[in-house]
């Protein structure tokens, strides 16, 4: 059976020795720098903060996700003794036979066992870490994924895009040129409309795991996801923008993306090593709707020097890739 949400891959990953929980972190600085020290070795356990200086006991980070082959193969739902070519060779075969399996469409979630609305939201509870000494602000979008709606086709994609805390109800969101999710909302801003989003900040890894794919344009992560899950994804509609999100997600925000209004984001240290970009004025989310689970868990995926997450989640899928074209 597939693993169902995120902590029921954390107590997975509990049972093979390979977390670690940490109480009492700082998330300004302190909390991204022990992620980066145990981020550069493969093998080196998932990290759970808890307990974290300016947070309610119970609002946690898991971070450090990917450093691992048995962790990328119980992702995958693959044997944990899988090696690294196995990896690769099984995702190319995967690839070849992949039928997606459209997500199920269910009432109820776990995600809706907090609903806040309007002037009840308060973002700043949510543990946004500062990650690195020369980050612009505190992201709390990170291992997160952004749900967005083709306004033509209703096609769903769900992106992995960073999202950066600016207040209460404001966070800003960066999406690199090109990417799905970016087309999306430039549809919707050459009406003059606004973009309906909504950003699932704690979630099964396997879905940052498609997010931070190239999945062909057209074809929805989910319906990847139940592929790869050999069963439907549940997936619940969200009250505002009517989109579809994971039943289980931990937590959610709801909003959308104003086509006239830009706040200053970045820089953030990204996955080469360095500061991307620079301060620039980008687009915000002004979000209406916070769901989220008793005690939630947000999904970090830190970026930094190489080795880290990102280069480990991406290396045996995108070998994949290669490998094919080669042939």
């Amino acid at each position: 059976m597939a693993i169902q949400d995120l902590r029921e891959w954390i107590q997975r990953v509990e049972e093979i020795g390979e977390l670690t929980r940490v109480d009492g972190a700082d998330p300004n600085l302190e909390l991204g720098g022990l992620v980066d020290l145990y981020q550069w070795h493969m093998g080196n356990p998932a990290l759970l903060f808890d307990h974290m200086v300016g947070h309610e006991p119970g609002y946690r980070v898991l971070a450090n996700v990917f450093t691992s082959l048995r962790r990328i193969a119980l992702s995958l739902g693959l044997p944990l003794n899988s090696g690294a070519r196995d990896l690769v060779l099984e995702w190319r075969t995967r690839l070849k036979d992949l039928k997606p399996v459209p997500a199920a469409l269910v009432p109820a979630g776990p995600v809706f066992e907090n609903r806040l609305h309007g002037s009840k939201v308060d973002l700043t509870r949510i543990p946004a870490p500062l990650w690195h000494e020369r980050d612009g602000g505190r992201f709390v979008g990170t291992g997160c994924i952004v749900v967005t709606r083709d306004p033509d086709t209703g096609w769903i994609n769900s992106g992995a895009y960073r999202v950066q805390l600016h207040d209460e109800r404001t966070v800003g969101i960066y999406i690199s040129p090109g990417k799905h999710g970016r087309m999306i909302r430039d549809k919707y801003w050459s009406r003059g409309d606004a973009c309906p989003v909504a950003v699932c900040l704690g979630q099964d890894p396997l879905l940052l795991l498609l997010g931070g794919l190239e999945v062909e344009h057209g074809t929805d992560e989910y319906d990847v996801a139940g592929a790869i899950r050999g069963e439907p994804l549940p997936v619940v509609r969200v009250p505002y923008t009517s989109l579809l999100v994971p039943a289980a997600a931990e937590i959610v925000i709801e909003g959308e993306i104003p086509p006239d209004e830009l706040h200053v984001e970045g820089p953030f240290g990204e996955w080469t090593g360095y500061y991307a970009g620079g301060q620039r004025n980008e687009p915000i989310i002004r979000v209406h709707s916070l769901l989220h689970r008793d005690d939630p868990i947000v999904l970090g995926c830190i970026p930094g020097k190489p080795p880290n997450d990102n280069t480990f989640f991406r290396s045996p899928l995108r070998a994949a890739l290669i490998w094919d074209e080669l042939e």
